[in-house]
């Protein structure tokens, strides 16, 4: 007889926690379907230069689905050349949010010449989206420092 073994006792912990974790995916897959939007900023670079950008923004479209058609933009526009890469640079999952896109043009301290983007997002305003958007220039362009300045590209609301 197995009564006092301890895999019986440890059973209705066992299943208790599996119904836990079953109703944590059903909850999980209810509330992805309600939240799914997405945003997402896809940058063409050439040797740390960016050469173009591309942005899919709208609360019908999930992150995954707006990369995928921000980088097909680019990639139809020829960026798939050797030596170039097409990326995603900024992505967000907010069904509604503030989306601001900077653009800045400087010299490195080698004599290089440079175009960087930013994007940013905010569920807030398009303030706290463009001070997101030149943190993410900062993130992406190493040599460029605020005193160089950028101007704003895009400035939206999805």
């Amino acid at each position: 007889m197995s009564v006092g073994k301890y895999w019986n006792r440890c059973r209705p912990g066992f299943e208790r926690g599996a119904r836990l974790l079953l109703l944590l995916a059903v909850m999980t897959l209810l509330w992805s379907g309600e939240a799914a939007a997405g945003a997402s900023c896809v940058i063409a670079k050439r040797l740390g230069d960016s050469l173009a950008i591309e942005w899919v923004a709208s609360a019908n479209e999930s992150v995954e689905s707006a990369i995928y058609k921000a980088k097909q933009k680019l990639l139809e526009q020829g960026y798939r050349k050797k030596g170039q890469d097409v990326h995603a640079q900024a992505s967000s999952g907010m069904r509604h949010a503030h989306m601001v896109i900077v653009k800045t043009s400087y010299t490195t301290l080698t004599g290089r010449s440079r175009t960087s983007y930013g994007c940013g997002y905010s569920p807030r305003s398009a303030a706290e989206a463009e001070q997101a958007a030149v943190y993410d220039l900062r993130n992406y362009s190493w040599g460029w420092k605020l005193e160089m300045g950028y101007k704003v590209m895009e400035s939206f609301r999805y």
